[in-house]
């Protein structure tokens, strides 16, 4: 049985409330790191990809900007709609993005990509609605080594559990990313990001969030008890008692470049007619 991506709108849409009060406040430093990395400009279009409870959109707000969010999970908007004025925010499919082509300035997206089967494809979307010239500024969990997955994967195993915990390094995040078309792609890591919770009902709450108790429907009480036990025993403790979950960070900016055709055009010089002196 394998963990994490099944059914991860719903999952997420079902469980917002504790994402809201977990996952959403650790990731805001990553959310700001993502906005600036995207060097916005006053009253550009950006588009927030898999914006959960609107954060990064949130950040992205002002000097005239007109910010959308999109995210698959009602449950996460309404509490984005609630909670971040002056963004709107829509539901639909990352993956099939609701929008025209070349509808926005900058496209950004926290944490949001690795749930996406096909991530050339995702990106490939993602590049269909930026204009050319616009930017994309991502970021995504990883590398694998700077998350939980070495702790945790061997107690997943021994309960009979898989993990889709693919996380990619910079080079093949870019490579996803120049085989969607975008070009200028730059990348950077940041391994000491972590989930930083407060006490064990936090981190009992965060187990709860999107599709981790999938794998464990219709477990006796006890053995879902035992897992979650082991699981907290190899999290890592602050010295004042809190957790914080390797977590790690991949960010990654690009821009879309026009057509080949159409630079080529740009970039030759005007045709002469034969009769015009050189």
């Amino acid at each position: 049985m394998t963990l994490w991506r099944s059914d991860a709108a719903a999952r997420f849409s079902a469980s917002a409330a504790a994402y809201a009060a977990t996952m959403a406040p650790a990731l805001r430093p990553v959310a700001a790191e993502v906005v600036r990395r995207a060097a916005l400009q006053p009253g550009e279009r950006v588009l927030d990809l898999g914006t959960g409870t609107g954060t990064a959109a949130g950040l992205a707000r002002g000097e005239g900007r007109v910010v959308t969010g999109l995210d698959g999970a009602p449950g996460m908007l309404e509490i984005a709609r609630a909670e971040v004025p002056g963004v709107t925010f829509v539901e639909g499919d990352f993956g099939a993005v609701p929008f025209a082509d070349a509808s926005f300035d900058v496209v950004i997206a926290c944490h949001a990509l690795l749930f996406a089967t096909d991530r050339i494809a995702v990106l490939r979307e993602w590049h269909r609605v930026a204009r050319p010239g616009g930017r994309l500024s991502l970021s995504v969990p990883g590398p694998r080594e700077a998350t939980m997955g070495p702790l945790i994967d061997p107690i997943y195993s021994s309960y009979g559990l898989a993990t889709a915990r693919d996380y990619p390094d910079p080079p093949e995040l870019a490579a996803w990313t120049r085989a969607a078309g975008w070009s200028s792609i730059d990348t950077d890591a940041d391994p000491t990001v972590a989930i930083h919770l407060a006490d064990e009902k936090a981190y009992r709450l965060w187990l709860s969030t999107g599709s981790r108790g999938t794998a464990t429907a219709g477990w006796p009480e006890g053995r879902i008890e035992a897992l979650k036990a082991e699981l907290l025993a190899v999290t890592p403790r602050q010295p004042d008692g809190s957790l914080a979950i390797p977590f790690g960070a991949l960010y990654l900016s690009a821009v879309r470049a026009d057509a080949p055709d159409r630079r080529a055009a740009l970039l030759a010089p005007p045709e002469r007619s034969p009769n015009e002196p050189a």
